[in-house]
């Protein structure tokens, strides 16, 4: 590749390349020449002008990090070139070239689609081996990577490569890193996976807990009421606005509307006729109470009808009108519950809209709409259809979702029968899927969840002790809990 031929190709870049991403400080392109496929990475410098006079060229340093990886034996994208005053339709920029790896997908998307369709990657093992050793040649060449997740995972013909040099920095790995990837792998790696990467970085114990997880959650939830490619903020009218739901970029086997991609047209389209029914009482009654109403209809998302459930909240007492305030409305609350839960990998009914009414800055009225699970409700259940590996199966899952729960920081206080709802998955078998996220807390209380969970499964007149068993063994696998006495310890499970 000489320089002139290279300079006349970039100058057609907008004309014969695809521009893959935009971000407002970085543009991605892709270009062929020569019959081979490279890609571009193109930063203006009219953003983050305070960051280039501190660090630097990004693309330099991007340029230089690659050049480190390859020294390091790390697999990764070979650099090209660097073009310093590179302009893209009269923006002038700084670019580095890389050379393309194609047929390739990144790993998280990869991985995710296996599971989409109930399948685990037929060369997991290999890729974990993969992945181990990236990370630690990197920490033996005193190489760090600030943004180490899946998605920074390239797999080309069976063997992953290490993508986004502009995160790579000297000093070695830290523990920051690994807990990062650690939260990327969880819902792909066996427990095994994570011991064996864990040893490779350090002798030390692996924590109990991942101190990155709480800031990418938060990060989960604040986009749910943003405007942004995965959800947006819907004007009804003067007083009212909704947040909704647009898109997952992981969707979820146990979920179907989280396979959609529902533009805002749909919800400007829908919602309205959605409110009409609400105030003309048009939709099947579910529930009906002083506390709010439960009703399920229909709405056309994404061009699929998706069947639905409104939840519409009242206030039953004279102080709610003072302390939502603070905490939020009921509806608010159950929005953020639910994203809650999906971002922790927990099935639950997806919540789909979050409608308000406000005057003043005030919430006078709200209600919240979730796709409504197809399934049985697990209190109606007729446990002699099930064979005996698929009861297993229920009443473990049953059990281990409220361990994962705690696990990761929240609690269902109301864990009773009639809060979940069983899905026949044809591959996986039974799958318990929650259903009302009221009783979530952040606050977990010893036992608590379990105890009231075994106490409404023995109002089922088919419920067994060995039905109990499963259960329990889900929620404490390797050992024992006692009643009342919670063991805080690796025989406790918990």
């Amino acid at each position: 590749m000489s320089p002139g031929e290279l300079d006349n190709a970039l100058r057609e870049l907008p004309r014969t390349g695809t521009l893959l991403k935009v971000r407002p400080y970085r543009q991605v392109w892709r270009f062929e020449f020569g019959g081979k496929p490279y890609y571009l990475k193109f930063y203006p410098r009219d953003e983050g002008k305070l960051k280039r006079l501190i660090r630097g060229s990004s693309a330099l340093r991007e340029f230089l990090n690659l050049q480190a990886l390859q020294r390091a034996d790390v697999p990764s994208p070979r650099a090209v070139a660097h073009l310093s005053g590179f302009s893209i339709e009269n923006v002038k920029g700084d670019a580095v070239i890389l050379e393309g790896i194609e047929p390739s997908v990144q790993l998280d998307h990869q991985l995710n689609d296996l599971l989409l369709h109930g399948e685990r990657a037929p060369n997991h093992y290999d890729l974990a081996r993969q992945v181990i050793e990236i990370v630690q040649k990197l920490g033996q060449a005193k190489l760090g990577h600030e943004d180490l997740h899946l998605g920074n995972f390239l797999l080309g013909e069976g063997k992953l490569y290490l993508l986004d040099g502009y995160a790579v920095r000297r000093g070695g790995m830290r523990t920051r890193d690994v807990m990062l990837l650690g939260l990327s792998v969880a819902r792909f790696a066996t427990k095994t996976d994570i011991l064996r990467g864990w040893a490779t970085f350090t002798d030390a114990p692996i924590p109990k807990k991942n101190p990155v997880r709480k800031r990418q959650w938060r990060k989960q939830l604040e986009a749910s009421v943003g405007d942004n490619a995965y959800f947006s903020r819907v004007r009804l009218s003067a007083d009212r606005t909704a947040h909704s739901f647009n898109h997952a970029k992981f969707p979820r086997r146990w979920s179907g509307a989280s396979q959609l991609t529902i533009t805002q047209e749909d919800w400007q389209r829908e919602l309205p006729i959605l409110l009409s029914s609400v105030e003309r009482d048009k939709l099947m009654v579910l529930k009906r109470s002083p506390s709010g109403d439960v009703l399920t209809g229909e709405m056309m998302l994404g061009g699929k009808i998706v069947p639905i459930v409104v939840k519409h909240p009242r206030r039953r007492r004279w102080y709610r009108y003072f302390n939502e305030i603070m905490r939020g409305g009921r509806a608010r609350r159950a929005w953020f519950k639910a994203w809650s839960l999906v971002a922790r990998d927990i099935p639950t009914a997806w919540p789909l809209a979050l409608i308000e009414r406000r005057r003043f800055g005030y919430v006078t009225d709200a209600m919240i709409v979730f796709e409504r699970v197809a399934g049985t409700l697990l209190a109606e259940m007729d446990f002699s259809t099930l064979d005996e590996s698929s009861r297993r199966a229920l009443f473990h899952r049953l059990g281990r979702t409220l361990r994962l729960l705690e696990r990761q920081g929240l609690s269902q206080y109301d864990s009773k029968m009639s809060n979940w709802i069983v899905v026949t998955d044809e591959r996986l078998g039974p799958v318990p899927v929650m259903i009302d996220v009221d009783g979530i807390r952040k606050i977990v209380p010893p036992l608590w969840p379990i105890d009231r969970l075994l106490r409404s499964l023995r109002e089922h007149k088919q419920y067994t002790p060995e039905d109990s068993r499963w259960v329990c063994l889900g929620y404490a696998p390797h050992g024992k809990f006692v009643r009342g006495e919670p063991q805080e310890n690796e025989a406790a499970g918990i």
